[in-house]
């Protein structure tokens, strides 16, 4: 039997927290399974209320899952203090690692870890150990020059073996703090086409004839304020669904209560996105930060929903004008392009049309071989 690599993954998140990131680390552990017996260090759900195991092993894959208890509620309050949300996460990882390194996994062969905490803890680790470690960012980070930040940043990723970059402005970023290229690499997202696929159209907000869907954390970032605030200039035929949860659910519940166009969904579980995609006549993505890519771009599309999102980060990267529309956020562009689109059915169906196999050929299951060549080019 062919021995697999035995690949620690070290991450702040992982299911069942909910995020674009933790299905990611699903659809990695599954994918490559054949290949590779990953052992997850990580916390309890930082962002979710979900009850987890500290600890979790599947017999069949090898999967082990080690999660370290943390006070919750913080991560959030933190997000615009990279000092004190360093302080809350570093901590914990840190000495909990060396732990497992020394008595459960002395005999690993790579370590893998996601983000910037993870890569510092990771890479200090990984020297102590004489064990090679890829760093992968899933952000796009907007280093000021000569922050602390950067510099913090320049030592996790630059004492990295290998960096794994979700997109192009990520490489770029990256060589910008004067890491070698030659230890940076581009990878893709990818989704299940074998659960993402279109399915029969359902009316999702009573009296709507036009869906837009949200589908993500409930965070400033994200443009939720700005969708809220759109839908005063909305045509009246169009209605909103908003799938997700985070700080912003209160008030976006409110605003359903007060007005009928918009359903709240709540935290919606991934096996029934897919219904919630092909029953949309439009995704919208209105993040008003550096997004990573966006992985609900590429489970909308395997859906064959066209995707309207905001002209930032990875996201310009994900699609084309064949499939969706960039745009540049405000709650005027929000209602300006929603208002376009409903007028305008026939050149939407034409993008959905395409949708599908536009994901089919970028975002299939192969993508998830760059990975596993980074583990083997290291060793």
């Amino acid at each position: 039997m062919k021995k697999k690599l035995r690949v620690l993954m070290v991450s702040i998140g992982y299911s069942p927290n909910v995020g674009g990131i933790e299905t990611h680390f699903d659809d990695l552990t599954s994918s490559l399974s054949s290949e590779v017996d990953y052992k997850v260090l990580t916390y309890m759900p930082l962002t979710s209320s979900v009850k987890a195991k500290l600890y979790e092993k599947n017999d069949s894959s090898g999967l082990e899952i080690f999660r370290i208890p943390i006070v919750r509620g913080l991560f959030y309050k933190l997000v615009d203090k990279p000092v004190f949300e360093f302080l809350y996460l570093a901590p914990l990882l840190f000495f909990f690692m060396p732990f497992l390194l020394l008595t459960k996994y002395r005999n690993i062969d790579l370590i893998h870890s996601h983000g910037l905490v993870a890569g510092l803890v990771s890479v200090f680790w990984g020297k102590v150990f004489d064990i090679k470690v890829i760093t992968t960012t899933h952000s796009v980070y907007s280093f000021k020059k000569g922050s602390m930040f950067a510099f913090m940043s320049k030592l996790a990723f630059g004492m990295s073996d290998l960096i794994l970059c979700l997109s192009k402005q990520s490489v770029e970023e990256m060589a910008g703090l004067g890491i070698s290229r030659s230890k940076i690499s581009k990878f893709t997202y990818w989704v299940d086409s074998r659960i993402f696929k279109p399915s029969l159209k359902k009316n999702l907000v009573k009296g709507s004839k036009f869906t837009v869907l949200f589908v993500g954390r409930l965070v400033k970032e994200k443009g939720v304020v700005e969708l809220l605030n759109s839908l005063k200039n909305w045509p009246k035929e169009a209605g909103l669904v908003v799938a997700g949860s985070g700080p912003l659910s209160e008030m976006v519940e409110d605003r359903s209560k007060s007005d009928k166009r918009i359903l709240f969904a709540g935290k919606v579980q991934q096996v029934k996105l897919p219904e919630l995609y092909s029953s949309a006549d439009l995704l919208i993505v209105p993040s008003v930060h550096e997004e990573g890519f966006g992985r609900v771009v590429i489970e909308s599309l395997m859906c064959g929903t066209p995707v309207m999102a905001s002209a930032r980060g990875g996201l310009v990267e994900a699609i084309d004008d064949s499939v969706g529309e960039l745009f540049v956020v405000s709650s005027k562009t929000i209602a300006e392009k929603v208002s376009y689109f409903v007028k305008n059915r026939s050149e939407l169906k034409k993008k959905s049309d395409l949708a599908r196999n536009y994901a089919l050929s970028r975002y299939g299951e192969k993508n998830s071989l760059v990975i596993l060549n980074s583990y083997k080019s290291l060793l």
